[in-house]
């Protein structure tokens, strides 16, 4: 445009550009001088504020999204707390463990019947979370319960049921573990409560001494879950908590 103006005023030197043309020139332009200036102030006053109003949208698209990342924690944990407190098959007494071991078997081998009969859906994940509901109130009475082969093992109820165990009873010394099982977990739902649980041993651990590579990694793993899924959004809130920004 400068150019052109110079031209312009080579070839007719005698051509007068009056002051409603430049403020229709400088209108123009502004849309694009957001990257070179703060601010504009034309002629009379009015003055075009790039920064600040990027730095307000900003924060408020921040704000939104870390209050939908707490809702949805919030609803998740909700409807387990509420599938724990409606249930009745859990064993009357809870001092003999081998009832309880009798009814985390049951959960586990009711899980993988359920992922193997029933299609994906709301259904599904209603009965995926009653059932590890159940879990949460089983786990913490099986006396000591081999974490290591659980989360390994190709069984998926098993591996939920070690979720809810590390749920219901962080454990410091399974942090590598568990980062570990919920890389590599490929069901959804699984890795969902996989990174709820990974956010409980964050807080056991302390953000502060979780390594930089162990960061990297969860980092990583954003970009390769769907895109506004709760798996990703439960991804997000731990890295909210080892955020050093």
């Amino acid at each position: 445009m400068a150019i052109a103006l110079a031209v312009a005023h080579v070839i007719w030197p005698d051509l007068k550009i009056d002051t409603i043309t430049v403020l229709l020139l400088v209108a123009a332009a502004a849309p694009w001088l957001g990257e070179v200036f703060d601010s504009i102030e034309l002629p009379g006053g009015p003055r075009l504020e790039y920064r600040r109003l990027e730095s307000r949208i900003e924060a408020a698209e921040e704000r939104t999204t870390r209050l939908d990342q707490e809702l949805d924690g919030a609803a998740a944990t909700a409807r387990v707390a509420l599938a724990a407190a409606g249930s009745s098959n859990r064993p009357e007494d809870t001092a003999d463990a081998r009832a309880e071991q009798a009814a985390m078997e049951r959960l586990v081998s009711e899980y993988t019947r359920l992922r193997r009969s029933t299609p994906s859906g709301a259904a599904r994940t209603g009965q995926q979370e009653r059932i590890f509901a159940e879990l949460l109130k089983v786990m913490p009475h099986i006396p000591a319960p081999d974490l290591g082969s659980m989360l390994a093992s190709d069984d998926p109820g098993t591996r939920l049921a070690a979720y809810a165990r590390l749920y219901a009873v962080p454990d410091a010394t399974t942090f590598d573990l568990l980062v570990d099982a919920v890389l590599r977990e490929e069901l959804a739902f699984i890795k969902y409560w996989g990174f709820n649980v990974l956010g409980r041993a964050v807080d056991e651990v302390g953000a502060d001494q979780v390594p930089v590579g162990v960061v990297r990694r969860l980092r990583a793993c954003l970009p390769e879950l769907p895109p506004g899924s709760d798996r990703a959004r439960s991804l997000q809130r731990v890295l909210t908590k080892l955020s050093t920004d």
